[in-house]
């Protein structure tokens, strides 16, 4: 996934992300973890094991060694708070192949950060913004046809009370992209 945000998460991201592959190092370093003088066999033991252990630490959000890693646990903690680990009810096919959102705000993000969610987490993301979002979604789509003239950068004369309406409902909209940036957020706090 790749998500806009806000100058300088970027350098944000990889201070993090260096400082926690440091702790990663330290921690390898343990003798639990060295394989000096073991079998073959005993030694892939022992690198399984710790695979398991950096597994365990990431997803306790105690080493965020990657911005996948830094990601997936920002982004499962935004989802819990939301309380958005359910089952939603089934989306229509006009969810499926959904691309930019309407509502969608550009302004303000002139960096992209891309990093690899669990499929079934990116699912819950989406479905949770869509069954959200999806009275406001089709709103705009009936603003967007009572309207077909306004563009929000230049407005008709007279247009502010539909530009006031349309801002009314983007406002009831949760994108993909916000739930993202705030994960992020969370975990760069």
């Amino acid at each position: 996934m790749t998500v806009k945000v806000a100058l300088g998460t970027r350098v944000e991201l990889r201070e993090v992300v260096e400082r926690h592959r440091e702790l990663r190092r330290a921690l390898a370093g343990s003798a639990r973890w060295d394989v000096r003088g073991l079998s073959r066999s005993e030694a892939a033991v022992v690198r399984a094991g710790w695979r398991r252990e950096v597994a365990r630490l990431r997803d306790a959000g105690e080493v965020l060694d990657t911005v996948d890693a830094l990601a997936v646990f920002g982004v499962r903690r935004e989802v819990e708070v939301r309380g958005w680990c359910r089952v939603w009810p089934e989306a229509g096919e006009e969810f499926a192949g959904m691309g930019r959102w309407p509502g969608a705000r550009d302004g303000g993000y002139p960096e992209a950060v891309s990093f690899r969610l669990p499929a079934g987490l990116a699912w819950q993301v989406r479905a949770g913004c869509w069954s959200v979002s999806a009275e406001a979604v089709a709103a705009l789509r009936d603003w967007r046809d009572r309207y077909p003239g306004i563009v929000r950068r230049r407005p008709e004369p007279g247009g502010e009370v539909a530009l006031a309406e349309y801002e009314r409902l983007a406002d009831q909209i949760v994108t993909v992209g916000d739930v993202l940036r705030a994960g992020l957020r969370r975990v760069l706090g």
